[in-house]
């Protein structure tokens, strides 16, 4: 299917072209391609003189284009994709996103860097001067974790002569965009510039529950700018920016709201309430049994990965087996009431499953209409400038940005009034830098570029996922009627099996007593700083900070609780009346089953110096290094709901069947046990009981509150090594080796076995070529590369010790990426204008990493254990790196005999699949597509008026840009974000001044 696709692809890119007809080139064109300025490597200098892979984009090319997010901006640029919050260029980035680490390409704008490609890109690209993509690591002038590249977004600046600018954008699904510019003189010395975008859309995902439809547009940005320049030697820069998003969330990291498929299947598990699988045997016929088939369930049919052994198998029973999970329901199986789904139900929800292509009018997903995202940002750039002499000038950049990010996400992906799941989460953070950079020309064939670097970032997110349709089973406390005694005993007996004696040292001894008695628990309200507050002494590292979840202090005995970092005790539920049960400046909700409160502060330095001596007229060489050091320190707090099996001994009390009866867990009547059902439950017609809410199937429900402090320092060294070579006015050549990294982290929230993890580090080998033909009207870059790439941050599930499995961050040994690129740029007569690029991006991991997949339908781990589902990922294909990727665009401008102007562009880009997983799976795989765009311009005479009519992706193929793999717990859903539908507009702008 991907071939054929991408001979479509050629085919509608020619279209594109179309205009340029034969006898159209041969016309003689007098244009020439204008010069682009850039500042890649901190001092301005045209594109083509700079050896490095760049793709920028001036505000003329993104007028033309209609470029206004970065979803349009990743539509041009070779070897790239773009994610929702993160940029992964020639295969690098970041593969996950979890408070703790750090992205793999940098975000500057004005020269200031910034953690979040969303702050930046979010901000819109309108009174944009100019966008930079750089590919490659920035081994020295951008070093702060450029392994991957750079995007750099500079503002136009205010200037003395006076200008304004509006545009409005009316479009489909409800778009309303208005935008303004305003600038002008202050003084002789003193200009400012302000600015404002407003852009709002109705959301294009269907909601098929209540609520607003999904994933639409609200955006308020407002920038301030002055510009001082009192002298000849000293100019001055401060932008202020204030910008408020609050829209209909539709899905990112952590939130996928478009499912794929689940259990490997075009239809959610609307049968299973419980996750888990057990092996099943036709030939049993006792209904309580394990293995038991229960006839009008679903059969799935396995191969043991060890014996090779087929397997039938179903999901498991609620309160009847045991499953090694957190006490996660189904809220597809509850549809219309507990435990009940109908036919018009599992109709609507499956329409809104997407296992292959998607076209964008029918994207639907299910939520409880509570989707919501919101965003308040500030950011201040300051640059100085000053011309100490004739040779050496310096600059001083300050940058701050203060942000406070909330959103609200639908867990389980339904609409479900009967058992619901939601995620809100509240982000605050400060980021602040100071940077001095030295601009010296030693002579005229030496100058140098040398810098101190100072970063302060701290961060404070707060987690809360919690039901918004008030489940007891959270609410409540649990009461534990486990003792023997309490008429428990000929349960027991009866599950054990008759004539099985009972261990007298458990005689009215319930579960939670017996937790007690062993130190495992603790007794009174457990909640998500317990383990925190319990820490002794007033130094945060009172507590230890060994890496693993139960990392028992061996300075205390049992009764003292073995482990100060973790706190268990039993299930005393979430009504709303602890505020440590809440999320601090959060709502106040109810069935909490999952909280968390993570702090970081990173403290960061560097030293830089990079330098250029001009050996000849045709040669240069480049060398530079930089030195940097970065000092982390972290803490997570966690609490959540989970189920114990006390390490096996709940086999005494009957296991998860006996635990739920009880306690309520099933159905139970006078009229059953007067027919002779064992104990009054109330059985199916095939001897299966009812499970109620109280059910359980891991054991006994308890609360657990685990608290980790940590603290690291990593330092590195890069360096670039570059020569240029000019091989005439019109073309040269550089080849340059650069090293990269990116600094350790932990993988906070996620329980981790393995919370820290160590620097990536990068070493990139580059070719490149310059080129103008045909009296500069024809302008052809390109490079091949080859990336050494080790220590790769790679998101992994390790069994752990107390909680079954974990996620943690663990370092895949190596990966090999090899690349070729190319981009074009031709004005091919006075009038038309072609250009396109290519990168084709080979690349694998090139070493043995053995991990769990842990979302692989075809081995469970409930069926063959965790280590069954150990897979190697040598030699598959790296995360988010389309292996190819092209674009090809038009431009065409008919003068009318007015004076005014018809202006004709088009755009086709198309992406190669794209995988999520290490593991190189196809139903975690985002399949190739295409976009097409189409924009007629009118353009006054003056040039101060223009009115446009677009169609955004006229094919309406819509793209993936994210899959998010769930496991076994969550019957192996696996959601994702999806690129916008079909959108047409009309675009109106008038102005003081001509536009271009």
């Amino acid at each position: 299917m991907g071939s054929s696709k991408a001979k479509i692809a050629m085919l509608v890119s020619a279209a594109v072209l179309m205009p340029a007809s034969s006898n159209v080139f041969a016309e003689d064109s007098g244009r020439k391609i204008e010069e682009v300025i850039v500042t890649a490597e901190r001092r301005e200098a045209s594109i083509q003189d700079t050896s490095m892979s760049i793709t920028a984009f001036t505000t003329e090319f993104m007028d033309d284009f209609g470029i206004r997010n970065q979803e349009d901006l990743q539509n041009f640029v070779p070897a790239t994709t773009i994610q929702p919050y993160d940029a992964t260029v020639r295969g690098v980035g970041r593969n996950f996103r979890a408070l703790g680490g750090d992205p793999g390409v940098a975000v500057y704008m004005n020269g200031v860097y910034s953690e979040d490609l969303l702050t930046a890109t979010a901000q819109t690209f309108w009174d944009v001067d100019r966008v930079e993509v750089l590919r490659g690591p920035q081994g020295t002038l951008y070093g702060r974790n450029a392994v991957g590249g750079a995007i750099n977004i500079l503002y136009k600046k205010p200037e003395q002569e006076t200008d304004w600018a509006i545009k409005s954008i009316i479009g489909d699904d409800g778009q309303t965009e208005s935008y303004g510019m305003l600038n002008g003189a202050l003084s002789e010395t003193l200009s400012a510039r302000v600015n404002f975008a407003l852009r709002n859309r109705d959301g294009y995902i269907q909601e098929i529950g209540d609520g607003q439809d999904l994933d639409g547009l609200g955006v308020k940005n407002f920038n301030g700018q002055i510009q001082w320049d009192p002298t000849d030697r000293l100019s001055l820069n401060i932008r202020h920016n204030g910008m408020r998003t609050d829209r209909p969330f539709g899905g990112a990291n952590g939130g996928g709201l478009v499912v794929l498929n689940e259990e490997g299947s075009a239809s959610r598990a609307y049968h299973a309430l419980v996750p888990g699988y057990r092996a099943v045997d036709p030939t049993v016929t006792d209904p309580f049994a394990n293995n038991f088939l229960v006839p009008d369930a679903p059969i799935y049919n396995f191969t043991n990965p060890v014996t090779g052994e087929a397997v039938q198998a179903q999901n498991n029973r609620a309160g009847i087996d045991y499953g090694d999970f957190n006490g996660t329901q189904n809220a597809a199986a509850s549809l219309d009431g507990f435990n009940f789904t109908s036919q018009d139900s599992i109709d609507a929800n499956n329409a809104c499953v997407f296992p292959g292509e998607i076209n964008g009018s029918e994207v639907c997903a299910g939520t409880n209409g509570l989707n919501r995202e919101e965003f308040d940002g500030n950011t201040t750039q300051l640059n100085l400038t000053y011309q100490l002499t004739d040779n050496i000038e310096l600059k001083y950049i300050y940058g701050l940005n203060e942000l406070i990010y909330r959103r609200t996400t639908d867990d389980d992906n339904t609409a479900s009034q009967f058992h619901d799941r939601q995620f809100y989460v509240n982000h605050e953070a400060a980021y602040e830098s100071h940077e001095l950079v030295a601009f010296i020309d030693v002579n005229d064939d030496i100058t140098l570029t040398s810098g101190i670097f100072f970063y302060d970032a701290t961060i404070d997110q707060r987690g809360d996922f919690y039901s918004a349709v008030g489940e007891r089973r959270f609410i409540d406390p649990y009461v534990d009627n486990t003792a023997l005694g309490a008429g428990l005993d000929s349960v027991l007996s009866n599950t054990l099996g008759a004539g099985e004696a009972l261990t007298p040292l458990f005689t009215n001894i319930s579960v939670y007593n017996m937790m007690l008695a062993l130190g495992i628990a603790v007794p009174g309200e457990v909640s998500l700083h317990t383990a925190r507050d319990s820490c002794i002494g007033d130094d945060r590292f009172g507590c230890n900070s060994n890496d693993s979840v139960a990392n028992a202090d061996a300075g205390a005995t049992a009764t003292e609780n073995p482990s100060r970092n973790l706190i268990i005790g039993l299930w005393n539920g979430d009504n709303g009346t602890n505020p440590d049960l809440d999320v601090q400046w959060g709502p106040n909700t109810l069935g909490s089953d999952l909280l968390y409160h993570t702090q970081t502060n990173r403290k960061a330095f560097a030293a830089y110096t990079q330098g250029v001596w001009q050996v000849s007229d045709k040669i240069a060489v480049t060398a530079g290094i930089r030195y940097a050091k970065d000092e982390l320190v972290a803490e997570e707090n966690l609490f959540r709901y989970t189920e114990s099996d006390l390490g096996g001994l709940i086999a005494f009390w009957g296991g998860a069947f006996g635990i739920s009866l009880a306690n309520g867990g099933f159905e139970q009547s006078a009229e059953a046990a007067a027919a002779g059902s064992p104990f009054g439950l109330v059985l199916d017609q095939f001897g299966q009981p009812n499970p109620t809410r109280k059910a359980v199937n891991g054991g006994i429900p308890i609360a657990v509150s685990l608290y980790r402090p940590f603290d690291r320092e990593d330092t590195k060294t890069t360096f670039r090594l570059n020569v240029d070579y000019d091989i005439n006015d019109n073309a040269m050549m550089y080849a340059s080796v650069t090293t990269g990294h990116r600094a350790g982290g932990y993988n906070l929230v996620f329980f981790s076995k393995t919370p820290t993890y160590d620097p990536e580090e990068l070493v990139a080998y580059e070719l490149g070529y310059k080129t103008q033909w045909m009296d500069n009207s024809l302008q052809l870059n390109g490079s091949f590369y080859y990336y050494d790439y080790e220590n790769i941050h790679t998101v992994a599930t390790e069994v752990n010790e107390f909680f079954g499995t974990s996620t943690s961050v663990l370092p895949a040994p190596g990966a090999e990426i090899k690349g070729v690129e190319a981009e074009l740029t031709w004005l091919a007569t006075d009038s038309l204008t072609l250009g396109g690029n290519f990168s084709y991006t080979p690349n694998e991991y090139s070493e043995d990493l053995e991990i769990l997949d842990p979302a692989g339908f075809d081995r469970p781990a409930s069926l063959f254990g965790p280590a069954t589902a150990l897979k190697n990922v040598n030699g598959n294909q790296l995360l988010q790196v389309p292996e190819s990727k092209f674009n090809a665009w038009m431009t065409h401008v008919t003068p009318l005999d007015s004076g005014a102007s018809l202006t004709f562009s088009s755009s086709y880009s198309w992406i190669d699949k794209v995988y999520y997983s290490p593991f190189q799976n196809e139903d975690e795989m985002a399949d190739d597509y295409g976009r097409l765009d189409l924009r007629a311009s009118w353009t006054s005479a003056d040039g101060r008026m223009m009115v446009s009519g677009f169609i955004n992706n006229v094919l309406d193929d819509t793209g993936i840009l994210q899959v998010l793999r769930h496991g076994e717990e969550e019957q192996y859903r696996q959601t994702a974000g999806t690129t916008l539908p079909r959108l047409m507009g009309i675009e109106f702008t008038v102005a003081m001044n001509p536009m271009n």
